[in-house]
């Protein structure tokens, strides 16, 4: 006997420019929206709007929501999506304490972070906003020390946000693979 309050399989977008019928649009944009407002809370909770960090929690989600769209893309890994946040910080919160024009060290950043990504298979995009965000903004070092383990603690989020939003839809295959 199947519940009336239970949502369809979650079916996943293989191309994530792919027009969605109603039926399916509006269960995974009504779970994607549910881990938005966890995010959002997470935001609230932390004070963010009164701190030079408030920037860095926005890629988190667009990360999120690319992954529950798309889980079984090789990007939505969870050890992809934490290595790629660990490499975009370290680039670009450590170009944010260099004394260089400001643009420029967001290129440098963003460029560094692309070719590692590459070079140890973690390309997941959104982190590529991290590392530019950082080193645009204005940290000092404790603002940078506080910000990588809070990008970690982010990208671990998005990774079980994830797991929980493909239980919820009975959509247990998330993640297929931790790499």
């Amino acid at each position: 006997m199947s519940s009336p309050f239970r949502l369809p399989r979650a079916q996943p977008v293989d191309d994530l420019a792919e027009r969605l019928p109603l039926r399916r649009a509006v269960p995974l944009v009504a779970v994607e929206t549910g881990g938005l407002a966890v995010l959002l809370i997470l935001y609230a909770a932390l004070h963010a709007q009164q701190s030079v960090l408030a920037p860095l929690l926005v890629p988190p989600a667009v990360s999120f929501v690319l992954v529950v769209a798309n889980p079984t893309a090789a990007s939505a890994r969870p050890g992809r999506i934490v290595a790629s946040y660990l490499i975009a910080g370290f680039f670009g919160l450590g170009l944010a304490l260099a004394s260089g024009p400001v643009l420029l060290d967001a290129l440098v950043a963003g460029s560094l972070t692309l070719l590692l990504m590459h070079l140890v298979g973690a390309l997941h995009s959104p982190a590529i906003a991290i590392a530019m965000i950082a080193a645009l903004a204005d940290f000092g070092p404790a603002d940078a020390a506080r910000a990588l383990p809070l990008l970690c603690a982010l990208a671990v989020l998005v990774a079980v946000l994830a797991w929980a939003v493909h239980r919820v839809m009975a959509d247990a295959t998330y993640p297929e693979r931790l790499w």
